[in-house]
């Protein structure tokens, strides 16, 4: 039987951990250990989170001869022709980025993005009579919970150790180059997310929208935290701190002060690091809410020395992608939007000379169906993901580009009667895209294959778009 005083000990340490201890800061965690393998170079990871199910097919479509399929599947949905931005792939022929999409075309004519085509979660490889016998399926397809769990875990099935994120596990080694340092390598701009979950090390939560400030007013922890500037900390530390006493286990109020005490020392340095290191504001609309989270990731990866940070992670959401109706006249803000964003990061990047160091990507919850559902689209499988940054091997698209064809189409899951659904079935797995991220970023083979266990599933566990 579970000692009592240990379950209430994890519960009030896990109310602790989610407790917001410094203004616009929560979750804080994790020293690192002694340096490791793969720590060489400073590096820093981004990942852009389209909640909702973007349609990338509009994003970046296929050009000559594959066009006319790609219009006669989407319909009115369809790009015109008129309304891409061309780009060429040496092997696959012509494309075109959305017409909204101008950094992006850019960032591919440079050589510094490349399209990750048709990309989803696989167990193993899957072929169409695979799909139709229920063999070696992902969990829960087409369910935007469980296909942003599957994403981000790079899993087929969630359970067991499979629920922790591939971005968790670069974190792990992150902390192991970082050193013994208060600030945790991983921090989330996107609130909670299952990418950055880790059995070895934690993240840190920003909210963009307020300053990260020092944790005032105590000098232990039954000390006052004053009222104008952190009173409803105050009070919920107060209620820890009392529910620690009143259980009558020293152990247990010294796990508090020591937490607090973390959280004090992580908020402190990164107060002081971001003032020591100031930006000048990216140009974006003062609405573009992923433009203030990555504004935010450029003044953390500006810092890094500052924070005696060798390896960093970070996690940005930009919602409103699930188009089921008004796609037409959702998505080219959504497009714009998005642009902005990473055009104006990649741009600050570029301007503090560290673009060969960081490395951004694209992912979300699953691609949307080629068809339209008379306003919109419903929830597909695999869809176009981008990687982007100097240390990009880009101006190519990765992978076999999907078959569009509404009639004998290998790539189409197809609905239960045989007729054409439009939901095609990745041929790139999410492992094996996390796989060459996460090497890029210094994780070893064994921390990889214990990380994505059905990596072992596919031939090809580098797809060679990153440089050294």
């Amino acid at each position: 039987m579970k000692d009592p005083v240990d379950k209430e000990k994890r519960r009030l340490l896990k109310a602790l951990a989610a407790l917001p201890l410094g203004s616009g800061v929560s979750m804080l965690a994790g020293n690192g250990q002694a340096h490791a393998m793969g720590c060489d170079n400073a590096k820093s990871l981004v990942c852009i989170f389209l909640a909702g199910g973007a349609d990338s097919f509009n994003m970046f479509v296929p050009g000559g001869s594959r066009y006319t399929d790609y219009r006669d599947s989407r319909r009115e949905l369809a790009v015109a022709e008129n309304d891409l931005l061309s780009v060429n792939d040496a092997q696959q022929g012509s494309f075109g980025f959305h017409s909204l999409l101008p950094g992006f075309q850019q960032l591919y004519t440079e050589q510094r993005l490349a399209v990750i085509s048709n990309a989803g979660p696989l167990i193993r490889p899957t072929s169409k009579s695979d799909y139709l016998g229920t063999v070696a399926l992902p969990q829960s397809l087409f369910a935007h919970n469980t296909q942003q769990k599957l994403w981000q875990t790079g899993a087929g099935i969630v359970n067991g150790n499979n629920a922790f994120g591939w971005g968790g596990a670069i974190s792990a080694h992150a902390a192991n180059c970082n050193g013994n340092i208060p600030v945790a390598p991983a921090f989330s701009m996107g609130g909670s997310t299952d990418w950055l979950a880790s059995a070895k090390s934690n993240y840190v939560s920003l909210n963009a929208d307020v300053a990260v400030e020092r944790m005032y007013g105590y000098d232990n922890i039954s000390d006052w935290i004053p009222p104008q500037r952190l009173s409803r900390v105050g009070r919920s530390l107060n209620e820890l701190i009392a529910q620690g006493q009143q259980s009558g286990n020293p152990l247990l109020t010294r796990a508090i002060a020591n937490a607090v005490g973390r959280a004090s020392d992580a908020t402190s340095s990164l107060h002081a690091a971001l003032k020591a290191n100031p930006l000048p504001q990216m140009q974006y609309n003062g609405s573009n809410k992923l433009a203030k989270q990555l504004h935010l990731v450029a003044k953390l990866i500006a810092s890094r020395g500052q924070l005696g940070m060798q390896k960093q992670v970070f996690f940005v959401l930009m919602g409103g992608w699930d188009t089921h109706s008004d796609q037409l006249e959702r998505q080219p803000d959504l497009l714009t939007a998005l642009n902005e964003a990473v055009t104006s990061f990649q741009a600050t990047i570029d301007d503090i000379n560290l673009a060969s160091s960081v490395t951004s990507f694209t992912a979300s919850d699953f691609g949307r169906t080629l068809t339209s559902n008379g306003n919109g689209t419903d929830h597909g499988w695999g869809g176009h993901s981008f990687v982007f940054g100097s240390a990009v091997d880009g101006g190519r698209v990765i992978g076999e580009t999907p078959n569009y064809s509404t009639t004998n189409n290998p790539d189409d899951a197809g609905e239960d009667d045989g007729s054409f659904a439009g939901r095609i079935i990745p041929k790139i797995s999410v492992n094996q895209y996390a796989a060459t991220l996460s090497r890029w970023m210094g994780v070893s083979e064994a921390e990889l294959n214990q990380a994505l266990p059905d990596l072992q599933n596919f031939t090809e566990t580098n797809l060679g778009f990153m440089n050294a």
